[in-house]
């Protein structure tokens, strides 16, 4: 039979004869007032506190235990200890919260950290490795166990090479280790509060590098291929094609033209790989790149050479989503170390993609490109005081001047345009060739209205 009354003393024989309900219905215990038992349409029998903590306006729920692994006089005296916390104006549950922000592990801020901040797959890919090759021992341990003294003895063994594992030193992987570091504790200050929200991790022990003067700060690479190398370079690369042609390895293929696109774009390695056929426009000459390092889409001009290059690839991978088409799980190219590897073997010169990113930028320089337009062939964002570049969008038609500029000044170097009497016609053509097909309309157009005015 039903009980008739929500509030009554509980006993075992009283709990255990509860009827199991439709809803979840609730129940009050008179031997200690605020302590309730709620029993649910799955048959779960859970002691609650539900009480006001002092100065609240409203109830709060604290769960205790459940019946009958907890037995009633276990679940009254607990009942009794929070009650007279909330009496105190503590509530049990911020209670909980401190304790378990207090001993948050390493992995899970890292994992809060990846879920809240949006970064590029290569940023999340390099944060792993340093968490999983340098930060292990800690990864399920409390983030507040990385003191002072454990970051510089962990800076300290990765910059001599003593960090198992490591086959050499490197200043380099100890200061990335670090900012890793740095940005966790940075993220861990705000993300998990104590009481009255106050900050659990409030200093950060990395500063002790700064303080130290422990950073190695190691200059940012700066190489690039130089302009006597550029003749060689190119021509190494068409001569591999030549024979990866022979062999019909349409990977070493895809690989070779990326190269190319790298030099004569200074995109980024990623942008090019994720490039899909959807957003390259061939007749309009123009194609859009949207997974960029720095989130804005980046829309740019299809100039002469690059234009063979995608006629090139589309003969390659007809059919495909991506035009670095691979045979693949993910349908283009991945890792392309291998290849660039015979290229700098042939061309006697070892490089990495984004040296090439930065031989387009010291090209551009050199051909008198304006920085604004630089920096939007290269996506670069504009500092946030620079409040001309706010007001500057350059659209692809705006950006084919320079581009073509840049790619003729490469071509130039590299000694691939025709003989000194031709130039100016090359100049001339290649300029008609970057015209989307209105532009030469009006072009025509301007031209016959002079040639009958005259």
């Amino acid at each position: 039979m039903q009980r008739m009354s929500s509030k009554f003393r509980f006993t075992k024989k009283e709990l255990e004869a509860l009827e199991i309900p439709q809803v979840r219905k609730r129940y009050h215990d008179t031997g200690v007032p605020g302590l309730i038992v709620e029993i649910y349409p799955n048959g779960r029998k859970s002691y609650r506190v539900y009480k006001k903590v002092r100065s609240a306006k409203t109830a709060t729920q604290v769960s205790i235990g459940v019946f009958p692994d907890l037995t009633i006089e276990q679940a009254r005296s607990k009942a009794r200890d929070i009650i007279n916390e909330m009496a105190l104006g503590i509530n049990p549950n911020d209670k909980k919260k401190l304790a378990a922000n207090e001993s948050v592990t390493l992995q899970r801020v890292f994992d809060d950290y990846l879920t809240i901040k949006k970064l590029s797959e290569n940023t999340v890919r390099g944060y792993k490795q340093v968490i999983n090759a340098y930060l292990a021992k800690y990864k399920n341990k409390p983030l507040s166990m990385l003191t002072e003294e454990v970051i510089k003895d962990i800076h300290t063994t990765i910059t001599t090479g003593k960090f198992k594992g490591m086959r050499k030193p490197s200043k380099a992987q100890a200061d990335l280790c670090m900012r890793v570091v740095r940005a966790l504790f940075n993220f861990a200050k705000y993300e998990y509060r104590g009481y009255d929200n106050a900050f659990i991790f409030a200093e950060n022990p990395v500063t002790i590098l700064s303080h130290q003067r422990s950073w190695h700060n190691v200059e940012r690479k700066s190489t690039y291929v130089r302009p006597h190398q550029l003749k060689e370079f190119l021509r190494s690369i068409a001569d591999l094609r030549k024979e990866f042609e022979l062999i019909q390895d349409k990977f070493a293929l895809a690989v070779c033209d990326l190269v190319e696109f790298a030099l004569f774009t200074g995109l980024r390695k990623n942008e090019l790989l994720t490039l899909p056929w959807s957003q390259v426009d061939l007749s309009g000459k123009a194609f859009y790149v949207s997974k960029t390092k720095n989130g804005s889409p980046l829309e740019l001009p299809i100039s002469p050479y690059l234009m063979k290059l995608f006629e090139r690839r589309k003969l390659n991978c007809e059919g495909h989503e991506f035009v670095f088409y691979a045979d693949n799980d993910k349908g283009y190219v991945v890792e392309p170390k291998k290849v660039i590897k015979k290229i700098a073997d042939r061309a006697k010169y070892n490089f990495t993609l984004h040296d090439l990113r930065r031989t387009f930028t010291t090209i551009a320089e050199s051909a008198n490109i304006g920085t604004y337009s630089i920096k939007r062939l290269l996506n670069h964002k504009s500092q946030r005081d620079d409040v001309t570049a706010g007001y500057t969008v350059l659209t692809p038609e705006e950006l084919r001047k320079p581009a073509l500029a840049i790619e003729n000044k490469i071509l130039e170097i590299a000694e691939m345009k025709t003989e000194t009497s031709k130039d100016d016609d090359l100049s001339v053509n290649s300029l008609v060739d970057s015209l989307t097909d209105i532009q030469k309309k009006e072009m025509f157009a301007m031209l016959f209205k002079e040639i009958h005015t005259s």
